[in-house]
């Protein structure tokens, strides 16, 4: 790996993901309910936070900083270049939302070269890279084939004619007599001498499937996929460029909202504007390797809030994560409604951009009127409840007036045949 691009890799994994995870936690977001239909405007677009109300950077939100720029400084993990994500990275869709807990590193070992199926969600599949040691979003067969290129590890015919090829008629465990298949368990081959087909080998079973074409590929990943809830899901660790990746889709789309361009434009001024907070960052190099962590803290702050960058909180990355979504769509339907991929600068960010405004304002108007009919439904029931109440206690009331006139009749009997009886007993004694 070469120094100085792995040097410049750093700093975009620590750029990235400062934009939208490291300074995100510490500002507290909007709450969905209380922002009313009106208050959804053009100007500020879609409640945008701008660098110049954010001033001040936290301690805690620096110290995060820190602790990715040791992770993306590990050799252990692929050299990433932002400048190398494809267009149908940058607009691939979104995975629905994980919480928030601490990555578990053992349990995302165990869970090496599998295929993970969100069943909590819209079914998304994650690979659980074993080269990287950590999970990596498949958004559908582009990013399969993705995947394919860069992990794939080339085998010639000698060695996969070794392998056990997995299929409708073999699905038993072959890990015990098959030793390449074990070694290469979770792994992703390419017959290099055979038109580059790839393989994929199953660590459950150690059996390579063969996975044709992108959607092919994808369509096997979701089939012998390890169902997984939400909260299991999010202690698996992302791979590094996992983290960079998103981190960068969410600064580049908010480029283009706040600067008014398309995504072309916002991509070159975005890493124009990395390239600056990347000379800032080397000055980092001069501080003395047993310098206390505070001035670490405050140097990286610094080179922050100089920065230009948008920078990010939980309700803006909720209003980029439905810009995304329309741009996807944008993007993939041309004049004639046919399907068609559309290079970045070709994409109508307004336009999508437009429509995002619109669906919000028509999710808001929806849950303004699931709320009315939500208190509706309450004051009726509360009347209804009211209403059985009294009935309830007009009938227990009646009930009690009539046990306690018949308890007064009962009485008045039992008093004349009392007397009835010392009657008859005065007539016995004469």
């Amino acid at each position: 790996m070469k120094k100085n691009s792995k040097y410049n890799n750093v700093f975009f994994g620590f750029l990235c993901f400062t934009l939208v995870f490291g300074l995100s936690f510490a500002l507290q977001p909007a709450n969905a309910e209380d922002v009313s239909v009106e208050a959804v405007t053009i100007e500020p677009v879609l409640s945008a936070t701008t660098n110049e109300e954010i001033t001040e950077v936290t301690d805690e939100e620096v110290e995060d900083i820190l602790e990715v720029v040791i992770e993306a400084e590990s050799d252990e993990e692929e050299e990433i270049d932002v400048e190398e994500f494809s267009d149908d990275e940058l607009t691939e869709a979104e995975p629905s939302d994980l919480p928030e807990v601490e990555e578990d590193e053992v349990f995302t070992e165990k869970l090496h070269g599998k295929m993970l199926l969100d069943v909590e969600g819209n079914g998304e599949v994650y690979y659980v890279d074993p080269i990287t040691g950590g999970k990596e979003y498949l958004a559908d067969g582009f990013a399969a084939h993705k995947l394919l290129e860069r992990r794939a590890l080339g085998i010639n015919e000698e060695n996969f004619s070794t392998l056990v090829i997995g299929g409708e008629d073999v699905e038993s465990d072959v890990c015990n007599e098959n030793k390449l298949g074990k070694r290469l368990k979770g792994r992703i081959v390419l017959r290099v001498e055979e038109k580059g087909k790839a393989y994929w080998i199953n660590p459950v079973n150690c059996l390579a499937y063969y996975m044709g074409t992108h959607e092919a590929a994808y369509g096997l990943m979701k089939q012998k996929s390890l169902g997984i809830k939400k909260n299991d899901l999010a202690r698996v660790k992302n791979n590094k460029r996992q983290k960079i990746k998103s981190s960068y889709r969410y600064s580049l789309f908010a480029y283009a909202e706040d600067k008014d361009v398309d995504l072309k434009e916002a991509k070159r001024l975005l890493n124009q504007d990395v390239k600056e907070m990347i000379e800032c960052l080397r000055g980092k190099k001069d501080l003395d390797k047993n310098a206390l962590k505070v001035e670490k803290r405050e140097y990286a702050k610094n080179c922050v809030k100089k920065s230009d960058i948008p920078r990010i909180n939980k309700e803006r990355r909720k209003n980029l994560k439905g810009i995304i979504e329309e741009v996807k769509k944008e993007r993939e339907e041309n004049e004639e409604g046919e399907r068609v991929r559309k290079q970045l600068h070709k994409i109508d960010f307004k336009k999508a951009l437009k429509k995002a405004i619109e669906r919000k304002k028509e999710m808001q108007k929806k849950k303004n009127e699931l709320r009315r009919e939500t208190k509706l439904k309450k004051r009726e029931l509360e009347r209804e409840y009211k209403k059985k109440m009294a009935e309830l206690k007009r009938e227990i009331e009646q009930k009690e007036n009539k046990m306690e006139r018949d308890a007064r009749k009962e009485i008045e009997e039992i008093k004349k045949e009392m007397l009835k009886l010392e009657n008859e007993m005065d007539e016995l004694k004469e």
